[in-house]
């Protein structure tokens, strides 16, 4: 089966083109923590995409995940182990065409698959002057971090793990440690589907500063939390998609940051 590049584009919006596709994953997997907790089996794959797509209150991706489910059985029937191994097969347009010749899966399908977990699954990078809404305190700590070479959720992540590697960041930036941690619990709220920087900050602001926190919050409060913030910044945050999809989201994606 030839690769029909028109097609494939048309299968890739909103990304640019497959090129900007494979280094969105060469990107992501070249940090070890998304090498360790992102590469999930197709069937593994399939079981998370149901509690992620298949979750949803209002139903809106069931034929989307019914596809997608296809797809991730026909992946792992030609012998496709893990994500890590998709990666690999189509890794560049030659690499795309070979498994597509060997493999006969319809390339549009596979693209389905690699978008989805781009936009879906995988951390992508992000700036961290993008995770900010009006805090100049914390605008003036990623300016220092910045200085260090440290400017993405990413790199963050992955030195801000755990206690012991938030400590270090504090000492060899001279930054406070309690602003470390919002940091990287804010480059952690990055890796939710669709978290702009105003739902980041709304959930910050109503007083839930971590994942974890979000994940073991008692719904009926954080809702009337997240209303009572908004009431009080002059806005309408009333019950809906934003608070209600990242809490559900929040107990569905790896947990990372360990807690001190």
């Amino acid at each position: 089966m030839a690769v029909n590049w028109d097609a494939v584009q048309r299968e890739l919006i909103p990304l640019k083109d497959y090129e900007d596709c494979c280094r969105r994953f060469l990107v992501s997997y070249s940090y070890p923590f998304v090498i360790s907790a992102f590469n999930f089996t197709m069937p593994d794959l399939s079981g998370y995409s149901q509690k992620l797509l298949g979750g949803d209150s209002r139903e809106r991706y069931t034929e989307y995940l019914s596809a997608l489910n296809s797809h991730f059985s026909e992946l792992h029937r030609v012998g496709v182990k893990d994500v890590l191994d998709l990666v690999a097969h189509t890794a560049t347009r030659d690499k795309l065409e070979s498994f597509v010749e060997r493999s006969g899966v319809d390339p549009r399908n596979i693209v389905s698959v690699l978008k989805y977990l781009i936009y879906w699954f995988i951390p992508g990078e992000k700036y961290l002057s993008g995770l900010v809404r009006h805090n100049p305190s914390i605008s003036a700590a990623i300016h220092v971090l910045g200085e260090l070479e440290i400017r993405t959720n990413l790199q963050l992540l992955q030195l801000g793990l755990t206690p012991t590697g938030r400590k270090a960041l504090a000492q060899s930036s001279g930054l406070p440690v309690g602003v470390i941690d919002e940091l990287v619990n804010r480059a952690d709220f990055s890796r939710m589907p669709w978290a702009s920087k105003a739902t980041i900050s709304n959930i910050i602001g109503a007083g839930y500063g971590s994942l974890a926190q979000l994940a073991n919050a008692n719904p009926e409060q954080l809702y009337a939390d997240f209303f009572n913030y908004g009431k009080s910044i002059g806005k309408n945050l009333k019950l809906g998609n934003e608070i209600e999809n990242s809490y559900r989201i929040s107990k569905i994606v790896p947990a990372l940051v360990e807690e001190d």
